[in-house]
């Protein structure tokens, strides 16, 4: 199976099921979908600042095809993608959810929360991740791909939940 045929492919359709229902996604996007490495994040839109030939660029992770319906689970993915880049959904706000119910339509499930049947226990996680961060205070742990090299950097962020202090225990 040759993967990015299948995201060009699956792009066009999806793309073209949009339109069909009247949204208004833009005309400035790359036709090419980048097969990106992403371990935390199923698609994603860029928005290219510079003065191109497209100004969206669309990525889908490696990841989507160990989904067990995995067609699906990427045309749902490609559908969220595209509707950040109607006007003022960028983000996943009221216009960006208004959006989201119209291409349910078509059978289309677009969430902003994964709905992925491929979920990771943390021991798991404990293996797949370089960094570690745990919060002296409440024990959450955060999981990191990337760390700054900055020592100090650990000095400057604080716990999401408590605003404890971090520790770096992997």
């Amino acid at each position: 199976m040759d993967k990015q045929k299948l995201l060009n492919d699956t792009f066009l359709k999806v793309k073209n099921d949009l339109l069909s229902l009247d949204i208004p996604i833009s005309s400035e996007i790359c036709p090419i979908v980048r097969l990106s490495k992403a371990k935390r994040q199923w698609g994603s839109c860029k928005m290219s600042k510079k003065y191109g030939e497209y100004k969206f660029y669309i990525s889908i992770s490696k990841n989507c095809f160990s989904e067990p319906d995995y067609i699906n689970f990427i045309k749902n993915t490609m559908a969220h993608e595209l509707i950040h880049t109607v006007k003022e959904c960028f983000n996943h706000g009221k216009v960006f959810k208004y959006y989201s119910g119209v291409v349910s339509k078509l059978g289309y499930i677009v969430t902003v929360k994964s709905d992925s049947k491929v979920v990771k226990n943390d021991e798991k996680k404990f293996n797949d991740v370089n960094h570690i961060l745990k919060c002296t205070v409440c024990g959450q742990l955060y999981y990191r791909y990337r760390f700054p090299k900055d020592k100090r950097y650990i000095n400057k962020i604080a716990c999401g939940k408590c605003k404890g202090r971090l520790v770096k225990i992997k």
